[in-house]
């Protein structure tokens, strides 16, 4: 798989959640066999994944991404409604990218920075991934 030659030179870790330089390559791995992927923006803590396709259910990818990499939603779509009230509190329009993310979630629901990652996922065939 083209890229994995960057994830062993950066040494790219999610060493705070003990994730491997190894597991990182075991997942790339197991997941271009499934799904077909490229990764770019790869640094000693972060790499994008992009999928050529996706599984038929998503909340299972979701879950399994989250699981792999739980700052995906701990500190991001996971954040979204923090994020939300402070756009509202300085009066700022949300944009139609984030309005597209936000289909179909309902914010009190406590799963819903997974459902933000599945409407992500879709739009986008993409995730980036960070440890923290």
């Amino acid at each position: 798989m083209i890229g994995l030659e960057l994830i062993k030179q950066y040494q790219t870790n999610g060493i705070n959640y003990d994730v491997t330089t190894e597991d990182i390559i075991k997942k790339l791995e197991d997941w271009h066999h499934r799904f077909g992927i490229t990764i770019s923006d790869v640094s000693y803590d972060q790499v994008t994944v992009s999928f050529q396709v996706l599984p038929d259910n998503l909340q299972e990818m979701a879950i399994e991404i989250y699981e792999f990499c739980p700052d995906i939603i701990d500190q991001g779509f996971g954040c979204m409604d923090d994020m939300l009230a402070m756009m509202s509190e300085s009066g700022q329009e949300i944009d139609e990218y984030t309005k597209a993310l936000l289909v179909g979630v309902d914010l009190d629901n406590p799963d819903f920075g997974l459902k933000i990652l599945i409407n992500a996922l879709k739009r986008e065939k993409k995730v980036s991934l960070w440890w923290d």
